[in-house]
């Protein structure tokens, strides 16, 4: 009897022990399994030598398939797509009036719901698949005095609320929810 006492009496303590160490645990947001590269190169240049298309790569590196939409420029309705960005900085150390940085948006009132948007009009991604799309510069550069620009290319994700990201992933599509960018280049104009 003595034995049994013994038993249920190390059992409760481990057990209590046990709850409290579960108790204590943190529960850590799952990390999106997403993982895209995204490449910019000049695919034309103009008379002058300056950028005029650029070809935009977006390879799924991870180990999971990825659903997207076209990434089209410059927009896609609910985000998703890619922008240019540029930096105009004279070559005049006194002359302080940068174009700044420019990129492009969309405007949409209406459009289909996310699942919708996912399951009829987007792309699914392979690990190792990519899509390529080109970007024309021409107009972008046009009568900018001499100095130098550096530009880039940024992956702008879908918007999706956490409830709308869990029904998707419940139904088993996972989407792509931070932005990317590529290398920063640079070009002179003269």
């Amino acid at each position: 009897m003595k034995n049994y006492f013994w038993i249920a009496f190390v059992a409760a303590g481990v057990s209590a022990l046990t709850a409290r160490a579960i108790g204590q645990q943190k529960v850590e947001k799952l990390a999106n399994p997403v993982y895209l590269e995204l490449t910019a190169e000049v695919a034309a240049t103009t008379e002058e030598g300056y950028p005029s298309v650029l070809r935009i790569t977006i390879k799924n590196v991870g180990n999971v398939a990825v659903d997207m939409p076209m990434p089209k420029v410059p927009c896609v309705p609910g985000g998703g797509g890619v922008e240019m960005r540029f930096e105009w900085n004279s070559s005049d150390p006194g002359d302080h009036s940068g174009v700044g940085t420019t990129g492009t948006s969309c405007w949409q009132e209406h459009f289909a719901s996310l699942m919708y948007r996912v399951r009829h009009n987007w792309i699914h991604l392979q690990p190792g698949e990519f899509i390529t799309v080109s970007e024309s510069l021409c107009g972008r550069f046009q009568n900018l005095k001499t100095g130098t620009v550096e530009y880039w290319v940024e992956y702008v994700p879908p918007e999706a609320s956490a409830k709308e990201l869990a029904e998707l992933e419940q139904s088993g599509y996972i989407i792509p929810t931070e932005k990317i960018e590529t290398a920063h280049q640079i070009f002179v104009v003269r």
